[in-house]
């Protein structure tokens, strides 16, 4: 039984740690888009024309990074929940099987 609450805690902790590794990931990967498409546009358009154009595109830029942020950190929060349960219910199935 010990073996399997063990078993169960350690592919939990792999599944949050995959978890926390993507998000990190994803982020960075949109960073540097966005980074990128900065630079594009600072190339592209004439500085004295542009300065308007890019001040609202890099506002439009961070406010889609927000979301993007805020949208991973609702899914993490939601498989840490699911997982919280699993185990609630995992430990409550071996009390009953103990008794």
């Amino acid at each position: 039984l010990m073996l399997v609450v063990v078993i169960i805690i350690t592919i939990i902790i792999t599944i949050i740690i995959t978890i926390i590794i993507i998000t990190i990931i994803i982020t960075i990967i949109i960073i540097i888009i966005i980074i990128i498409i900065i630079i594009i546009i600072i190339i592209i358009v004439p500085v004295m024309e542009s300065i308007v154009f890019i001040i609202i595109i890099i506002i439009i830029i961070i406010i889609i990074i927000i979301i993007i942020i805020i949208i991973i950190v609702i899914i993490i929060i939601i498989i840490i929940i699911i997982i919280i349960i699993i185990i609630i219910i995992i430990i409550i199935i071996i009390i009953i099987n103990l008794l």
